[in-house]
């Protein structure tokens, strides 16, 4: 039996509820038992399709999920809204938020959905909400493409306030540092890309650093993207796509919260870093977006290196390639990647790729759907989300024959083969 700590009280009445435990906690130094973990070479299969309902999902980003309170948080663009669901029970709770629109008395209580292009194609750097995360399991922080961060009451599902970063474009990708009451937001999209640091406690700006040679001794040629805090170290870590001019070179860039600098870059080649995520032993695992020499690939890296060399600090190389966000499962410990752009043999195939974190391997991956560039895990329930976009109407499914919501879209929800299902468990 096990406590539910949820906030949700919209959703269900607090109390105690009983639930099948599926596996232990292991904290970030990989200590802890292994009743909880997967087995080598064990498969990730499709368990259920959540239904989002409004109008169906069709473009949407990135996504959290805090397993404290059994919470799934994700950026919803179709409905303009973050969208919230059971992690443990995988059932869609509802949304917060509305199209932003002419006339609206709170203009900046509402997220700007998918915003257009003069000739009606979507503008990624000008829609929202865009990067999510859940600050002391009590509020949702969410980037908008007005470069403003909106602050969400989980409690009320209402809106607390909203800050602008002073930006022309998105606030993306973020990461909290709960010890300092620091969040890291970035402004990936502005020229050039830059960092703004908030107080999480009394919701104001404590300063910016922008990724120029200049001001973080990094020139970020072509934005900045997902971000981690490390309650090891104490610091910020932010996966660069490029450094300098050479287009097969990336890194990631370490900041001291307390000085709000860049103190080290880590670089890497032929990976363009996008994902980034921290897991045992002082690794981070780089999900890596670009294609180089017709395939792609993933790194691992020691965050502990003092190497300055490129490519000194990694560890490992996974070849899956082609991600958005990445995910440490400290339940099963394993790396999840949204390798949406994965290629196998130099063709596509979007996988949600699997690592055991023992042995930086490869596990066997599931396909999903070159939407898929979104994924999260609750620790406790064994659950990773992956959200999947409809195929636009009038467009071929067989461009995306593995697309598993090709309707609708949904929130596809993946799981080991060995873990049982909800309904299974209740009937032990």
């Amino acid at each position: 039996m096990r406590t539910r700590a949820r906030l949700l009280t919209f959703a269900v009445p607090l109390g105690i509820m009983t639930a099948v435990c599926w596996g232990a906690w292991a904290d970030d130094s990989g200590r802890g038992d292994n009743r909880g973990q997967m087995r080598p070479d064990e498969p990730l299969v499709l368990k259920k399709k959540i239904d989002v309902g409004g109008k169906g999902l069709g473009a949407f980003d990135i996504s959290f999920v805090d397993p404290k309170i059994e919470l799934y948080v994700f950026s919803d663009r179709t409905n303009a809204s973050v969208d919230l669901i059971d992690s443990e029970d995988a059932n869609f709770i509802g949304r917060v938020g509305a199209p932003c629109a002419t006339g609206n008395p709170a203009p900046h209580f509402c997220f700007q959905g998918v915003a257009l292009n003069p000739d009606g194609s979507a503008n990624n750097n000008l829609s929202g909400p865009d990067g999510v995360v859940i600050v002391g399991s009590k509020e949702i922080w969410a980037g908008d493409g007005d470069s403003r961060i909106k602050v969400i009451d989980i409690a009320t599902k209402s809106f607390i306030t909203t800050i602008s970063t002073g930006g022309t474009a998105r606030v993306d990708e973020m990461a909290d540092d709960p010890r300092d009451h620091i969040l890291a937001a970035a402004n990936n999209a502005d020229t050039p890309p830059f960092v703004t640091f908030f107080d999480t406690m009394h919701k104001t700006i404590l300063g910016k650093l922008t990724f120029t040679t200049a001001d973080a001794g990094v020139d970020a040629e072509n934005g900045i993207e997902q971000s981690q805090w490390s309650r090891d170290t104490g610091l910020f870590y932010v996966s660069v796509p490029q450094v300098g001019s050479a287009t097969t070179v990336g890194g990631v860039s370490v900041i001291d919260p307390s000085t709000m600098k860049v103190t080290h870059t880590f670089l890497v080649s032929n990976c363009s870093p996008a994902g980034l995520t921290l897991g045992p032993r002082h690794q981070a695992l780089i999900g890596c977006s670009g294609v180089f020499n017709n395939k792609t690939q993933s790194v691992i890296i020691d965050i502990n290196s003092d190497s300055t060399a490129l490519d000194g600090a990694v560890v490992a190389t996974v070849p899956i390639g082609g991600n958005d966000e990445v995910w440490f499962d400290k339940g099963t410990r394993h790396y999840f990647l949204a390798a949406r752009s994965n290629l196998s043999g130099g063709k596509p195939d979007p996988i949600l790729g699997s690592v055991d974190a023992g042995t930086n391997k490869l596990d066997p991956s599931a396909p999903t759907s070159t939407t898929a560039h979104s994924v999260a895990a609750d620790e406790n329930a064994h659950n990773v989300f992956v959200p999947i976009g409809f195929v636009p109407p009038g467009t071929s499914t067989s461009t995306d024959p593995t697309n598993p919501c090709p309707t609708d879209g949904c929130v596809a929800v993946y799981r080991a083969r060995s873990e049982r299902s909800d309904d299974e468990a209740s009937r032990q």
